[in-house]
C-alpha cells in the first residue's frame, strides 16, 4: 500500500512540475528560442534528482535484524 501511494504521489507532483515548468517557461521566455530550449532542456533533467532520491526510498532494504 505505501508504494502504490507514492507511485500516485509521484505521479501527482510530476504533472504538478510539468505545468509549473511550462507556465513558468512561458512567462520568462516568450519568444526567445534557444533562451527557451536550454530552460527546458534544464528543466527537464532537474525532476531527476527528487525522484530517484523517492525510488531509493521505496526500494531500500528494511531493516531485519535476528537478535
Amino acid at each position: 500500500m505505501h508504494k502504490l501511494f507514492g507511485y500516485f504521489l509521484g505521479l501527482i507532483g510530476l504533472s504538478i512540475y510539468i505545468l509549473l515548468v511550462s507556465r513558468l517557461g512561458d512567462a520568462i521566455f516568450p519568444m526567445h528560442l534557444v533562451l527557451e530550449i536550454a530552460y527546458y532542456a534544464i528543466a527537464g533533467i532537474g525532476w531527476i534528482f527528487p525522484a530517484m532520491w523517492i525510488i531509493r526510498r521505496w526500494y531500500k532494504p528494511k531493516n531485519t535484524e535476528n537478535n
